[in-house]
């Protein structure tokens, strides 16, 4: 370029910002006004700032116009989420409670498509101590089901989240009403609560409505001895198939263990099987009269086979729907699976109590259920609490039971269902209600009182197999069980 076009190039430009700083003097400081180069250099930064907080608010009028289109009221969408969950079920299988819960979970993430809940069953019986090792190495699930027998332990492990800190503050008092009970009440630290109980379990004597028919047999047994000459009657050749049915089905493995007669028998006589301090107290004389009770329906009365040495409670339900048993000891929560898979009329199992020494009333049971609660370690509280209290809503407790078959949560649920309720093939529900009200025990959670089952079943072994002396069993496993709960 040649000299005097780039001095005319230069000219120019100096003509320009001669111009932009006369327009800015006259802007800020009135057209007759002079400014030297410092003052011009803060009236120049002054403007850019202006500038910028004009477009910066530009672009938040803008952010907010197209969240407020979106719905999102300015705050930005949640990360997708996936909870972890630790039950016996899974929503895969084809039982009552796992259709339920398959539908339950649909329904939850229909309601939250940013999480996901991913279930990963687990064997039943172990669930709560790999839970307890879970939690101490730190790889624990978003959600857990623990039995009673180790949610004591969970608890001194700091291992759940409060419901308070997690939705419970935001309830109602009428909420609250409506779910409060012994279950709910279970557990209480510090008056917070760390569970819900699920999968609310009585155990009873499940019956054949149809052979007792057939021999006048009418329940509830008041007695013992009602229920063994009931027992005696049932115990045949089934006239049909020919198959040899007794009438009172046990199982003492010590695998998958169920509570049997000697349960309900001691806690009837002395008030309970643990002492206020922890400890076994099973080899008092009403200890002693439970086991005999127990077993001599194998020895004597020949009313449960020789095979309950040796079956785990799976092999007598198994039988039971197969015919063998006109009788057994069973889980109410099994009824509707039990219905569905029998080879008779399934419509015709029903439920009853445990009798008593003298007839006055029932003999308790052990209630169960799982504890469902979050875990204190959990990155996903707030997601996992809501799904937890989305697993005992109204809609929830609605499908739970008339879908999966048991007892709900909510005493609304129980007024708004009462023509379900009423149905021949459903009232088993109304006993196992009736049981968790007036005939139920509910074992201590403030000390570890985990594999008492086993134990037991264990002394019923010891005594058919190796001829041990009743009372010197019961001792023996006293002294185990207390050395190893540390009481």
């Amino acid at each position: 370029m040649g000299n005097y076009s780039q001095r005319l190039l230069e000219g120019a430009e100096t003509q320009h910002l001669v111009n932009f700083r006369q327009g800015l003097t006259t802007l800020f400081l009135g057209g007759n006004a002079r400014m030297n180069n410092r003052k011009w250099l803060k009236v120049l930064l002054l403007v850019l700032v202006c500038c910028l907080c004009v477009s910066l608010a530009a672009c938040q009028s803008k952010e907010n116009t197209n969240n407020e289109a979106s719905g999102t009221s300015g705050k930005q969408p949640s990360e997708k989420t996936t909870i972890k969950m630790w039950t016996f079920l899974d929503p895969n299988g084809t039982s009552a409670r796992e259709v339920a819960l398959k539908q339950i979970i649909t329904n939850f993430e229909r309601d939250n498509p940013n999480v996901k809940v991913a279930v990963e069953p687990q064997v039943w019986d172990t669930l709560g101590t790999k839970f307890l090792a879970a939690n101490q190495t730190g790889n624990a699930p978003d959600v857990i089901w623990t039995s009673m027998d180790d949610f004591g332990t969970a608890l001194k492990q700091n291992a759940l989240v409060d419901f308070e800190s997690l939705f419970l503050n935001s309830w109602t008092p009428e909420d609250i009403k409506d779910i409060d009970d012994a279950y709910w009440a279970f557990g209480n630290k510090d008056g917070k609560h760390y569970q819900v109980t699920l999968s609310r379990n009585y155990i009873g004597i499940l019956y054949r409505e149809d052979l007792l028919a057939e021999k006048g047999i009418k329940v509830p047994f008041k007695t013992w001895d009602e229920l063994i000459d009931a027992a005696v009657k049932l115990t045949e050749k089934d006239a049909a198939t020919g198959i040899q049915r007794y009438g009172f089905g046990q199982a003492f493995s010590p695998e998958s263990p169920d509570p049997q007669v000697f349960p309900p028998s001691l806690i009837q006589s002395q008030g309970d099987m643990f002492t206020e301090g922890g400890k076994a107290n099973w080899s008092t004389d009403a200890g002693v009269t439970a086991m005999n009770r127990q077993l001599d329906m194998v020895t004597k009365y020949k009313v449960t086979p020789d095979s309950a040495i040796s079956s785990s409670v799976e092999d007598v339900y198994n039988e039971f729907k197969a015919g063998r048993y006109a009788m057994m000891i069973g889980a109410g929560v099994r009824i509707p699976t039990l219905q569905k898979e029998s080879t008779f009329d399934g419509s015709k199992i029903q439920m009853t109590y445990f009798p008593s020494e003298d007839g006055s009333t029932f003999s308790p049971s052990v209630i169960n259920g799982w504890n469902v609660g979050v875990w204190s370690g959990s990155k996903n509280k707030e997601a996992a609490g809501k799904f937890v209290e989305h697993m005992i809503n109204a809609e929830s407790d609605e499908i739970w039971m008339t879908v999966g078959g048991q007892v709900p949560v909510r005493k609304s649920t129980v007024q708004k269902n009462a023509d379900f309720l009423s149905k021949p093939d459903k009232t088993y529900l109304s006993v196992m209600a009736e049981g968790f009200a007036k005939y139920g025990y509910a074992q201590p959670w403030e000390f570890p009182v985990s594999g008492w089952r086993a134990d037991l079943n264990k002394i019923a072994q010891d005594i058919l197999v190796k001829g041990k002396d009743v009372k010197a069993a019961l001792q023996a496993a006293e002294k185990e069980f207390n050395e190893r709960a540390g009481s």
